[in-house]
C-alpha cells in the first residue's frame, strides 16, 4: 500500500506528533508498505529530500511558538505526489499540510484519515480567546476538517469523547500511538549516563525527579514547583528537560521558589539521547491536563521511570495507582504520594519493572502499525468522496487553474 503521511512539522523538529509520525513510517515500511512524507520546510524554500517533500513556509511565532504556515506552493511538488498516486492520505495536522493534502485527495480520489493529536481547547489562551468562544471555534473547525475524512483516529478514549461531543461526521477509532521501544528499553551504559550528569551538573546517588516535555502554561510546571517547595529539606533534585514558549516565566518562578538550588534546566536535547535522560530519573512528574495521550508518559515508563501525574483520562488503563506509578488530584494528594515515594525506596525496583511491563503490553510499535494498516484497508473499502456545496465546488475549480495553491 502507498501511504502519504502529512504533518506540519517533521524531524529535526521535536514533538509528540513528530515522534508518532516517525514511528509509524518506520514500522509501516518494515511491514512492506511504501510511505512518503509531506511537511513544511524551516525556510520559505521548498525542496525534496528522499521520500520527504518539504513545502516552503514562514514563521508564525506571533500566533503560537514553533508554528509555521505554508508559503504559496509550486504545484510541481504536489504533482509529484499525485503522480506517485497514494492509496491513502494520513493527516497528522488540521492546518497547512491538510490543505495541501486536500488538493492531492481531489486529484487522486483516494481516502483521507486524520489522527487527532491535539486538544486545541487547551491552547486558545495563546490567541487571547475566551474559553467559551474558543471551544465553539475549535468545534466548528474540526467538524469542517473531518468532513473530508473517511476515518478519524483518536489515541485515547479521552480524545474520542471530545470528538464525539463535537458531533463530527466521521467514524472514530481509538488506536494508541505506538512507541519505538528500542529507543527506551535498553539499559544505558554507566559512562553514557555519567556524561549527561557531568554535562548538566546532576548529582549521582541523589533521588532524581524529572519532567520531559514542552515548557508551556498548560503543562502546569509552576504548580509542581510549588508542591515540591514543601519538601525543601529533603535530599532530591528536579531535572526539567525541554524548551518552550514559557521557559523564561517558569525559570523565574523557580528562582523565586525554595527549590531553586535543587532544580536544573537542561534546555532542548538531542532526540537520540532522550532515553538516557529518562533513565536519569527515579520518578517522572507532571501536572498537565492537556495531554491527548501523553507520549512522554509512555516514554518515561518504557525507560523504567514510574510516573506521578495528575489524574487524567488519558492515563486510564496505563497507570495503576500505587502499582506502576501514582496519580493525584490535589496538592495534598501530590505531597502524600511523593512523601510515600521518598520513604519507600525498597519499592522502587518493583515500580520500575511494572511501569516497563505495562508499556510493552499496550504500546508496541508493531501492533500500532498493524492496527493502522487495518484501518487504512477499511477506509479504502468505505471511501465516498466529500461533495462540497456549489459555491465551494466553484472555488475549488477556480483554485485548480492557478499556478500556485
Amino acid at each position: 500500500m502507498k501511504i502519504l503521511l502529512c504533518t506540519d512539522r517533521y524531524y529535526p523538529a521535536i514533538s509528540g506528533v513528530v515522534t508518532s509520525v516517525m514511528t509509524l513510517k518506520k514500522y509501516l515500511e518494515a511491514a512492506g508498505h511504501e510511505t512518503r512524507i509531506l511537511t513544511l520546510s524551516d525556510t520559505i524554500a521548498s525542496h525534496v529530500s528522499g521520500d520527504i517533500v518539504y513545502i516552503g513556509s514562514f514563521d508564525a511565532e506571533k500566533i503560537y511558538p514553533d508554528v509555521r504556515i505554508k508559503h504559496p506552493v509550486n504545484k510541481a511538488y504536489l504533482d509529484s505526489l499525485i503522480q506517485w498516486s497514494p492509496d491513502i492520505i494520513h493527516c497528522h495536522t488540521e492546518f497547512s499540510t491538510f490543505f495541501l493534502a486536500k488538493h492531492i485527495y481531489r486529484a487522486c480520489r483516494c481516502p483521507m484519515v486524520l489522527t487527532y493529536h491535539t486538544d486545541y481547547e487547551d491552547y486558545v489562551h495563546y490567541v487571547a480567546l475566551s474559553r467559551k468562544f474558543g471551544r465553539k471555534l475549535v468545534m466548528h473547525y474540526i467538524r469542517y476538517v473531518c468532513k473530508y475524512m473517511t476515518r478519524v483516529i483518536s489515541p485515547t478514549q479521552k480524545t474520542a469523547e471530545i470528538l464525539r461531543n463535537y458531533n463530527i461526521p466521521s467514524p472514530i477509532r481509538v488506536i494508541p500511538t505506538g512507541l519505538d521501544l528500542e529507543r527506551f528499553t535498553p539499559v544505558r551504559k554507566d559512562e553514557e549516563i555519567d556524561r549527561i550528569r557531568h554535562l548538566h551538573g546532576i548529582k549521582k546517588d541523589v533521588p532524581t525527579l524529572i519532567y520531559v516535555g514542552r515548557l508551556g502554561k498548560e503543562k502546569n510546571l509552576t504548580e509542581i514547583v510549588d508542591f515540591l517547595s514543601r519538601y525543601e529539606e529533603k535530599n532530591f533534585q528536579f531535572i526539567i528537560v525541554g524548551d518552550g514558549p514559557d521557559r523564561a516565566e517558569i525559570e523565574a518562578h523557580v528562582r523565586n521558589s525554595r527549590i531553586a538550588a535543587k532544580t536544573i534546566f537542561t534546555g532542548m536535547i538531542r532526540q537520540e539521547e532522550i532515553g538516557i535522560y529518562y533513565q536519569l530519573g527515579n520518578l517522572f512528574l507532571s501536572a498537565s491536563t492537556s495531554e491527548t495521550q501523553g507520549l512522554t508518559y509512555i516514554e518515561a515508563m518504557a525507560s523504567g521511570t514510574p510516573l506521578l501525574c495528575r489524574r487524567d483520562k488519558c492515563l486510564d488503563g496505563v497507570v495503576e495507582d500505587g502499582e506502576n506509578g501514582f496519580l493525584f488530584e490535589s496538592g495534598d494528594e501530590f505531597c502524600s504520594k511523593i512523601e510515600y515515594f521518598f520513604s519507600h525506596r525498597e519499592e522502587w525496583p518493583s515500580l520500575k519493572k511494572k511501569a516497563q511491563d505495562k508499556v510493552i503490553e499496550k504500546f508496541g510499535a508493531v501492533k500500532f502499525a498493524s492496527d493502522m494498516h487495518s484501518l487504512y484497508e477499511e477506509a479504502v473499502r468505505d471511501f465516498r468522496p466529500y461533495k462540497p456545496s456549489l459555491l465551494h465546488f466553484l472555488y475549488i475549480k477556480f483554485a485548480e487553474t492557478l499556478p500556485w495553491v
